[in-house]
């Protein structure tokens, strides 16, 4: 724990040299320092040795720049092919393009049972119904690409914005119906 704090604390004070302290950047420097010890699976608690390889992967994608449409690390990614795309890569497995398709997909899993690797989905985030998705690591945190400004980030479910906007949560199973992350 105390590398953590030294890593929000670098993170913190590296932070406020030209940039003015509490300015958005600083935040999401010190955010990204925190998720980054989430790597590591003593650090994400209720990670299962199968989801870590899963986990790892979505985790390499953060910092990596929102672009509606977008699918590649490079050029950047929205939600829905942050998921795709880390479940393609660790499970060979070719999911929907957005989040509507995805929140179709698996099986419905309760809030109070998410697994790293679970799906969660959030409604009325930027348009009407099923809007937002991202991949669960546990600890009550979620990987996911953000908007524009945040990029892909680790956030905390029981934040008031994603707690008002959640819609459910999906386990992904294959074509024989084996779950394949998560349970």
């Amino acid at each position: 724990m105390s590398s953590v704090l030294l890593s929000i604390g670098l993170a913190l004070s590296s932070a406020c040299g030209p940039v003015a302290c509490g300015s958005p950047g600083i935040a999401d420097t010190a955010e990204m320092a925190l998720a980054r010890t989430l790597e590591q699976p003593a650090a994400r608690g209720d990670d299962k040795a199968g989801e870590s390889d899963l986990i790892d992967e979505a985790l390499g994608y953060l910092g990596v720049r929102y672009r509606l449409g977008g699918a590649s690390r490079e050029r950047g990614v929205d939600c829905a092919n942050l998921v795709r795309l880390v479940f393609r890569e660790e499970r060979g497995l070719d999911l929907p393009w957005s989040a509507l398709q995805l929140f179709h997909e698996g099986i419905a899993v309760p809030r109070e049972d998410l697994q790293p690797g679970d799906l969660v989905f959030f409604k009325n985030t930027y348009k009407r119904g099923i809007s937002h998705v991202g991949m669960y690591i546990g600890g009550g945190r979620f990987v996911h690409a953000a908007s524009r400004k945040r990029g892909v980030v680790v956030s905390d479910l029981s934040a008031p914005y994603f707690r008002a906007h959640y819609a459910g949560a999906r386990r992904i199973v294959d074509g024989t119906g084996t779950v394949v992350a998560g349970g």
